[in-house]
Protein backbone atom coordinates (compact mmCIF):
# COMPACT_ATOMS: atom_id res chain seq x y z
CA UNK A 1 0.00 0.00 0.00
CA UNK A 2 2.74 2.04 1.08
CA UNK A 3 4.77 1.12 -2.02
CA UNK A 4 1.92 2.53 -4.37
CA UNK A 5 1.51 5.52 -2.58
CA UNK A 6 4.87 6.62 -3.28
CA UNK A 7 5.03 5.77 -7.08
CA UNK A 8 1.66 7.53 -7.38
CA UNK A 9 2.68 10.68 -5.60
CA UNK A 10 5.40 10.75 -7.60
CA UNK A 11 3.95 10.28 -10.72
CA UNK A 12 1.57 12.87 -9.77
CA UNK A 13 4.65 15.08 -9.11
CA UNK A 14 6.54 14.47 -12.66
CA UNK A 15 3.16 14.80 -14.41
CA UNK A 16 2.46 18.58 -12.28
CA UNK A 17 6.11 19.48 -13.32
CA UNK A 18 4.97 18.97 -16.97
CA UNK A 19 2.20 20.75 -16.85
CA UNK A 20 1.97 23.05 -19.67
CA UNK A 21 2.11 27.06 -18.94
CA UNK A 22 2.03 29.46 -21.62
CA UNK A 23 3.92 32.84 -21.77
CA UNK A 24 3.09 35.77 -23.25
CA UNK A 25 4.25 36.33 -26.81
CA UNK A 26 2.64 38.34 -29.87
CA UNK A 27 -0.56 37.62 -30.89
CA UNK A 28 0.08 36.19 -34.64
CA UNK A 29 2.98 33.70 -32.78
CA UNK A 30 0.54 32.76 -29.91
CA UNK A 31 -1.99 31.44 -32.27
CA UNK A 32 0.32 28.70 -33.82
CA UNK A 33 1.84 28.13 -30.70
CA UNK A 34 -1.41 27.73 -29.15
CA UNK A 35 -2.57 24.80 -31.66
CA UNK A 36 1.08 23.12 -31.21
CA UNK A 37 1.18 23.19 -27.49
CA UNK A 38 -2.92 22.38 -26.27
CA UNK A 39 -2.30 18.73 -26.23
CA UNK A 40 1.23 18.56 -25.15
CA UNK A 41 0.44 16.44 -22.57
CA UNK A 42 -3.38 16.56 -22.05
CA UNK A 43 -4.00 14.50 -25.40
CA UNK A 44 -1.37 12.15 -24.68
CA UNK A 45 -1.96 8.48 -25.61
CA UNK A 46 -0.60 5.73 -27.01
CA UNK A 47 2.54 5.66 -28.09
CA UNK A 48 3.81 9.12 -26.45
CA UNK A 49 2.51 8.02 -23.09
CA UNK A 50 4.62 5.12 -22.78
CA UNK A 51 7.86 7.56 -24.10
CA UNK A 52 7.16 9.75 -21.45
CA UNK A 53 6.74 7.31 -19.19
CA UNK A 54 10.30 5.21 -19.97
CA UNK A 55 11.66 8.76 -19.91
CA UNK A 56 10.67 9.53 -16.22
CA UNK A 57 11.84 6.21 -15.36
CA UNK A 58 15.19 6.27 -16.80
CA UNK A 59 15.58 9.83 -15.25
CA UNK A 60 15.29 8.28 -12.08
CA UNK A 61 17.34 4.69 -12.80
CA UNK A 62 20.14 7.81 -13.57
CA UNK A 63 19.86 8.90 -10.36
CA UNK A 64 20.07 5.61 -8.53
CA UNK A 65 22.98 4.69 -10.74
CA UNK A 66 20.59 2.09 -12.46
CA UNK A 67 21.63 1.16 -16.23
CA UNK A 68 18.64 2.03 -18.49
CA UNK A 69 20.14 0.67 -21.94
CA UNK A 70 17.72 -2.25 -23.18
CA UNK A 71 15.30 -2.41 -20.54
CA UNK A 72 12.00 -1.58 -20.70
CA UNK A 73 9.36 0.10 -18.28
CA UNK A 74 8.61 -2.75 -16.57
CA UNK A 75 12.16 -3.60 -15.84
CA UNK A 76 13.19 -0.08 -14.66
CA UNK A 77 10.40 0.16 -12.52
CA UNK A 78 11.54 -3.02 -10.42
CA UNK A 79 14.59 -2.17 -10.66
CA UNK A 80 13.36 1.41 -9.12
CA UNK A 81 11.40 -0.07 -6.38
CA UNK A 82 14.29 -2.40 -4.67
CA UNK A 83 16.67 0.32 -4.75
CA UNK A 84 14.08 2.62 -3.03
CA UNK A 85 13.86 0.52 -0.23
CA UNK A 86 17.34 -0.95 -0.16
CA UNK A 87 18.63 2.87 0.10
CA UNK A 88 15.72 4.88 1.22
CA UNK A 89 17.62 8.05 2.26
CA UNK A 90 18.53 8.45 -0.98
CA UNK A 91 15.24 7.92 -2.57
CA UNK A 92 14.03 11.02 0.09
CA UNK A 93 16.80 12.83 -1.14
CA UNK A 94 15.46 12.52 -4.88
CA UNK A 95 12.40 13.58 -3.66
CA UNK A 96 13.58 17.07 -1.96
CA UNK A 97 15.98 17.44 -5.22
CA UNK A 98 13.19 17.23 -7.35
CA UNK A 99 10.86 19.51 -5.12
CA UNK A 100 13.38 22.03 -5.32
CA UNK A 101 13.67 21.55 -9.06
CA UNK A 102 9.85 21.67 -9.41
CA UNK A 103 9.50 24.79 -7.37
CA UNK A 104 12.43 26.50 -9.23
CA UNK A 105 11.02 25.83 -12.50
CA UNK A 106 7.52 27.29 -11.48
CA UNK A 107 9.26 30.24 -9.69
CA UNK A 108 10.88 31.00 -13.51
CA UNK A 109 7.26 30.28 -15.46
CA UNK A 110 5.44 32.35 -12.86
CA UNK A 111 8.26 35.54 -13.00
CA UNK A 112 7.66 35.26 -17.40
CA UNK A 113 3.87 35.78 -16.42
CA UNK A 114 4.78 39.12 -14.63
CA UNK A 115 3.74 37.31 -11.18
CA UNK A 116 5.56 37.72 -7.97
CA UNK A 117 7.63 34.88 -6.52
CA UNK A 118 8.78 35.82 -3.38
CA UNK A 119 7.43 33.69 0.04
CA UNK A 120 4.89 31.52 -2.12
CA UNK A 121 4.83 28.04 -2.02
CA UNK A 122 4.77 25.85 -5.04
CA UNK A 123 0.88 24.82 -4.68
CA UNK A 124 0.56 28.97 -4.18
CA UNK A 125 2.58 29.79 -7.20
CA UNK A 126 0.83 26.40 -9.27
CA UNK A 127 -2.44 27.58 -8.49
CA UNK A 128 -1.80 31.48 -10.20
CA UNK A 129 -0.21 29.93 -13.10
CA UNK A 130 -3.32 27.51 -13.56
CA UNK A 131 -5.48 30.64 -12.63
CA UNK A 132 -3.64 32.50 -15.00
CA UNK A 133 -3.56 30.04 -18.29
CA UNK A 134 -6.93 29.12 -17.46
CA UNK A 135 -8.13 33.03 -17.89
CA UNK A 136 -6.08 33.05 -20.99
CA UNK A 137 -7.59 30.42 -22.64
CA UNK A 138 -11.26 31.31 -22.05
CA UNK A 139 -10.86 34.59 -23.14
CA UNK A 140 -8.72 33.95 -26.06
CA UNK A 141 -6.75 36.89 -25.48
CA UNK A 142 -3.30 37.61 -24.44
CA UNK A 143 -3.39 38.41 -20.77
CA UNK A 144 -1.61 40.99 -19.54
CA UNK A 145 1.46 40.41 -17.15
CA UNK A 146 0.63 41.00 -13.38
CA UNK A 147 2.63 43.49 -11.60
CA UNK A 148 5.41 42.21 -9.45
CA UNK A 149 4.94 44.77 -6.67
CA UNK A 150 5.72 44.79 -3.36
CA UNK A 151 3.75 46.49 -0.46
CA UNK A 152 5.83 48.20 2.47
Amino acid sequence: MNRKWIISAFTASMLLLAAPVYAAQPEDAAQDKRVEDHGHHHGMHGKDREAHRLEKLRYMADYFGIKTEGKSAEQLKTELEAAKQKDKAKWEAFKTEHKAKLLEHLREKAKENGIATEGKTAEQLREELHKLHRMHHKSGAQPEPQRDVKQG
